[in-house]
């Protein structure tokens, strides 16, 4: 049985109070936890040139039907680690949060449940640096033991994964989640073409910001929501890009296939127009490159060959591999 085909309720133990009953097909993300009065006051201060107004994100809350019966559409897992370390050889995870987000054949959200988190002790004591990234001291983790049944099963419904750094949460995850091996992630941070969609950074605090919204994240699972809330922000791009949210267009970005080019024949002299064009250092395979869409590559091809340069290694790529 496929995850489209599993149908099951979700377990009474995980599901949140207050959750509303079955969702409409659409989802709107609305301002109701906001002071009415206040929000009056924040509505002239926006309208002024001199301020700039941000809201704090609402709390967590699920839309879930109350039969517990996954809707139809694409499930999307939503995921956040906080661990002891940048090395997923030798570090541990110490948090992990997730959610559960469904869309419609659109990509727009129909239904989302969670964030859940576990904590774990990992052994040792923490380095004070961690605390202060993340919030967690050493007396928060003592006895504490992600439930890898629970988070397996929660992983198990996604059809695909999303993370604002894809990398990181890939590195640690797979080396305890088996399911999760040849998966397709998305990254918000690098997916998005944040600067076509009207952004001038990608941090997920400061894109918030831009947003009009903001967050206390510091924690897995806070963070899981606000980049929720992020990724449901509806917004119009620059030139062609339509009305739509962020979700939508990190979901076309993982749907389409693309070209690692690679320029492993070039000269070290060259090196500086290769960077000036948008190409990065792969330092593992020592050579530069840089991830294109398929429609681009000719055009890039004539480029090397009218700068004088050996013809690249073209090496396709889907969210399979994209971030691995």
């Amino acid at each position: 049985m496929n995850r489209h085909e599993e149908r099951k309720r979700f377990p009474l133990e995980l599901r949140l109070a207050g959750s509303p009953t079955e969702p409409k097909r659409k989802t709107k993300m609305t301002n109701q936890h906001l002071d009415p009065v206040l929000e009056e006051h924040a509505k002239v201060l926006q309208h002024e040139p001199g301020y700039t107004v941000l809201r704090r994100v609402p709390e967590p809350y699920s839309q879930f039907p109350d039969d517990g019966v996954p809707p139809d559409g694409r499930c999307i897992a939503i995921v956040d680690l906080e661990t002891t370390g940048l090395d997923a050889e030798k570090d541990s995870i110490i948090e992990l949060a997730l959610m559960l987000v469904w869309v419609d054949e659109e990509g727009e959200i129909i239904s989302h449940f969670g964030p859940l988190s576990w904590l774990e002790d990992p052994g040792l004591e923490l380095d004070p640096r961690i605390t202060l990234v993340t919030g967690l001291a050493n007396h928060h983790l003592v006895g504490k033991t992600i439930n890898d049944i629970s988070v397996e099963g929660l992983l198990s419904r996604a059809d695909m994964f999303v993370a604002h750094n894809a990398q990181f949460e890939i590195d640690f995850l797979e080396r305890r989640y088996r399911i999760l091996e040849h998966a397709p992630w998305g990254c918000s941070l690098l997916d998005i073409d944040w600067l076509m969609a009207g952004f001038d950074a990608r941090a997920q605090g400061h894109l918030l910001m831009q947003h009009s919204w903001f967050s206390d994240a510091h924690r897995a699972g806070p963070d899981v929501w606000s980049l929720f809330w992020l990724l449901s922000q509806r917004r119009k791009g620059l030139g062609a890009d339509p009305e739509r949210t962020h979700l939508q267009r990190l979901l076309e970005a993982i749907e389409k296939d693309s070209v690692v080019v690679q320029a492993n024949r070039a000269p070290f002299s060259k090196k500086d127009l290769l960077k000036a064009r948008g190409y990065r250092w792969n330092a593992d395979a020592r050579f530069w490159q840089k991830e294109l869409d398929e429609e681009l590559v000719a055009h890039e091809q004539a480029w090397f060959y009218c700068q004088g340069l050996p013809a690249p290694t073209l090496r396709p790529i889907s969210a399979h591999q994209r971030h691995r």
